[in-house]
């Protein structure tokens, strides 16, 4: 993840469901004479989110008459495991899917599911409504593939304000002053710190953030793309980083038996002080927690690590016109008007930091706008592992991380155990 980006997680279901909408009721075969139905497949935008793909499928048909869209919603976990596949192989496989820039791109596009849509992103004027360079990294070997959604830093903490104010407390700068916070908390009866890791992905990205921060992004990058063994000594060091945490109790007992959500409740409801996920936490919050006094700080440095202290874990996600697809034009045709000027503020207000340009540069709230300003600050960005990356190296560094969370494993035992599962596939 994906995540974004990896991945965007947002309506908390548990099977997949798939609905048609916007006054579509046909469902016939992609590969039938004369099909006119543009079929849509992501993983849950929420209801906010579900509103700005009715606005664009509106426009879409009346600009169309004869054409429908069918969405094709699914819970975000199966989405970016088994589902998307599936549904590329079904007889009514999508014309546009979400997916994530990286690796899972660059797979698309060698297993022939993500068409060149180079010269229709020209033709149709649809690379007007983004800034210069904004198709770099949808691109493989200077061609477009995808065209970007959003934007998303995919691992910050997250923590109340009011809470942090009543108890005195600041935002940590370093790691040392970040074990001093959560021992603080502890001793005031408050779980620092909520991870729902049912799905690994969660822990994935924030300890892998932390792997990169001490090992640094080099060694990160490299032993992601297997050029370094998982147990290299520097990925062994980085992992020892959770043990602080794991040995101290500052991690919900729970975090490997609750599902991603779960972890968010935790922290909406106040019953945990801290929460690491991505920027998508903005859209859940103002649907489930609308009065919450949000903040944010950057995983805090650690002393002596070999990364950039100030690095970020972000992905950029997007959709890709299905190679397999006879509609092409039209696809890329709903594309401009999902990600139209007027829509953008849509997106925005919904909580999606949205590549494409906004006719409204006002409409983001303060705390996407931060989300923003940290993904153009200038860091160095670094790929969650199952976004950025294989997802059997993902799986194996996720196993492996849950393992120390629960204190089953040491660092050594758990990456070795991890490298030996990645040489065996």
């Amino acid at each position: 993840m994906r995540i974004d980006p990896k991945k965007l997680r947002r309506l908390l279901v548990s099977v997949v469901m798939t609905m048609s909408v916007a006054l579509t009721s046909a469902c016939g075969s992609s590969s039938e004479e004369g099909d006119k139905t543009l079929r849509i497949a992501f993983g849950s935008n929420g209801s906010d989110g579900q509103k700005v793909w009715d606005q664009a499928a509106a426009k879409f048909e009346a600009d169309n008459p004869g054409w429908k869209v069918e969405f094709q919603v699914q819970n975000d976990d199966l989405y970016q495991t088994v589902g998307l596949q599936n549904l590329l192989t079904s007889n009514n496989a999508p014309d546009v899917y979400f997916e994530w820039a990286g690796a899972r791109l660059v797979n698309k596009v060698n297993a022939g599911y993500a068409a060149d849509i180079t010269d229709l992103v020209s033709s149709s004027g649809l690379d007007q409504q983004f800034a210069e360079g904004a198709f770099g990294t949808t691109s493989v070997d200077g061609k477009v593939y995808m065209v970007p959604f959003t934007s998303d830093v995919t691992n910050v903490i997250w923590y109340n304000k009011d809470m942090f104010a009543e108890k005195g407390l600041s935002a940590p700068t370093t790691w040392a002053e970040f074990l001093t916070l959560c021992e603080k908390l502890k001793s005031e009866g408050v779980t620092p710190l909520a991870v729902g890791n049912k799905d690994l992905w969660v822990a994935g990205n924030w300890i892998g953030h932390l792997i990169s921060r001490s090992a640094g992004e080099s060694v990160y990058d490299k032993v992601m793309s297997k050029q370094m063994p998982m147990n290299s000594p520097e990925f062994v060091k980085g992992l020892t980083y959770l043990t602080d945490l794991q040995k101290g109790g500052y991690v919900n007992a729970s975090a490997n038996t609750i599902p991603d959500n779960e972890g968010y409740n935790l922290f909406l409801q106040g019953s945990a002080a801290m929460l690491p996920i991505g920027s998508w936490l903005i859209g859940i919050a103002q649907e489930q927690a609308p009065d919450i006094n949000l903040g944010w700080f950057n995983l805090p440095a650690i002393d002596g690590g070999a990364g950039s202290q100030e690095s970020i874990m972000g992905v950029t996600t997007g959709y890709i016109v299905n190679a397999k697809s006879t509609k092409q034009d039209k696809a890329v045709e709903f594309l401009k008007d999902a990600f139209s000027a007027d829509l953008v503020g849509a997106w925005n207000a919904a909580g999606f930091t949205v590549v494409a340009k906004s006719a409204d540069a006002g409409t983001l709230d303060p705390v996407t706008q931060s989300m923003v300003d940290l993904l153009n600050s200038g860091a160095s960005i670094v790929a969650p592992p199952d976004t950025g990356y294989d997802l059997k190296m993902a799986d194996a560094l996720n196993t492996a991380i849950a393992q120390v969370l629960d204190g089953v494993k040491t660092p050594q035992e758990a990456l070795d155990e991890a490298q030996a599962k990645v040489e065996t596939q």
